[in-house]
């Protein structure tokens, strides 16, 4: 987005064959929007990218760290990306330089550990010498581009020189750009705040889901109903929920205390729901060993090839675990069997991502000879089966 606005631009990508993916215009992940800017920024001559920051120290102005901060095994916060780049910026000299940090982290982060660890390595003081301002990242898997041109800015900068120049820098995307100032750990709260919020309000909707299922009644329709014309209801359709987001942000505030809080009754809920899908297909069709399923889907949402945390790929090593021949096919999703492969005479189809491309499959899977077709987005009616089963995520199985 920077190259394409007239400012020069070096991405430092230390996995050399994304690298060069990159440089060859290729988005490594899909995204239709992100890969014709791409291509537009290396066509204009702005943009380049390398494997370290060697080399380019007296170019740099403003120093973007955008990477990852995934849990551990044991479900704590990774921090290895954040030390890995903070020691890589340390290669540069950061007089008079600017860092943001795009990287979403547990509140205090910037000052416990950023900072200290800037300085300590370099000499040089925070707010004299350079300047930080945490700037976390919200923009939508798929929607990057229109998100990162319209959606109002959260700079905590620490200080008012810090932040001016971040708010200068983000109004070069968008002159009309909305800035909103906090604190570092404010701006690193909010950005928290976001996702745990959405994140609770999904479980919340799964919720509602079972206990429709446990009244025999349809709970797509009934949210539908309850949303429809009544501006203090925005209930989300039940559905997975999953990612390299949503389901692990919450773990940086809820691992901090000693208390059950709403977040980890919230995950519990959510990384349940694919056993509880198990669960109702097996009540059906009986035992599924042996039994052939397909599962349309295997990304974590519609529209995208991200298998990061996905509750579908849970899904299908939970079918694996029982027996069952899993046959996977995902349009976004290079390995994945053709969906005519999959849909050659399941017993079970299973529509686990809503992607769009599975609108359009309903003729295969009317002719696909399957028992019964289980959908954990509502996409369809049963009207639209009349010779198989048809059974919703949040209806109740008869």
């Amino acid at each position: 987005m920077f190259a394409t606005k007239g400012i020069q631009v070096i991405g430092i990508e230390n996995n050399k064959e994304r690298a060069e993916q990159i440089k060859n215009g290729i988005c490594p992940f899909h995204d239709p929007s992100l890969q014709s800017v791409l291509v537009e920024a290396i066509k204009v001559g702005n943009f380049q990218v390398k494997n370290s920051v060697k080399g380019i120290n007296d170019n740099i102005d403003i120093i973007f760290i955008a990477v990852g901060t995934p849990n551990t095994i044991e479900n704590s916060v990774d921090y290895s990306q954040i030390y890995g780049a903070l020691e890589e910026v340390c290669n540069l000299n950061l007089r008079e330089k600017t860092i943001i940090m795009r990287s979403t982290m547990p509140p205090k982060t910037t000052v416990d550990i950023v900072i200290p660890f800037l300085e300590y390595r370099t000499s040089l003081k925070c707010g004299q010498d350079f300047y930080l301002a945490v700037c976390p990242e919200r923009i939508l898997e798929g929607h990057a581009i229109e998100e990162l041109h319209n959606l109002p800015e959260i700079i905590g900068g620490i200080n008012k020189i810090s932040n001016d120049i971040a708010s200068s820098i983000f109004k070069i995307i968008n002159p009309q750009k909305e800035i909103m100032h906090t604190s570092p750990s404010g701006a690193e709260l909010a950005k928290l705040f976001t996702n745990i919020y959405r994140y609770i309000s999904f479980a919340l909707s799964n919720e509602f889901a079972i206990w429709a299922e446990i009244y025999g009644l349809d709970a797509a329709e009934i949210i539908k109903i309850a949303n429809y014309n009544y501006s203090r209801s925005n209930i989300p359709i039940p559905g997975f929920v999953g990612g390299p987001c949503l389901s692990k942000d919450g773990t940086f505030l809820d691992n901090n205390t000693t208390f059950a809080s709403i977040v980890s009754t919230a995950w519990k809920l959510n990384e349940s729901i694919p056993q509880h899908i198990v669960n109702n297909i097996n009540k059906v069709v009986g035992n599924l060993f042996n039994k052939k399923i397909a599962v349309l889907g295997l990304s974590y949402k519609a529209g995208s090839d991200d298998l990061r945390q996905s509750p579908s790929v849970k899904l299908v090593e939970i079918l694996k675990s029982k027996g069952a021949k899993v046959l996977v096919h995902d349009p976004h999703v290079k390995g994945t069997l053709s969906v005519k492969e999959v849909l050659n005479s399941p017993d079970v189809v299973i529509i686990a991502t809503n992607h769009k491309e599975f609108s359009e499959c309903h003729k295969l899977i009317l002719n696909s000879g399957c028992k019964l077709v289980y959908d954990v987005w509502s996409m369809f009616d049963k009207d639209d089966f009349p010779n198989s089963r048809y059974i919703k995520f949040g209806q109740g199985i008869c």
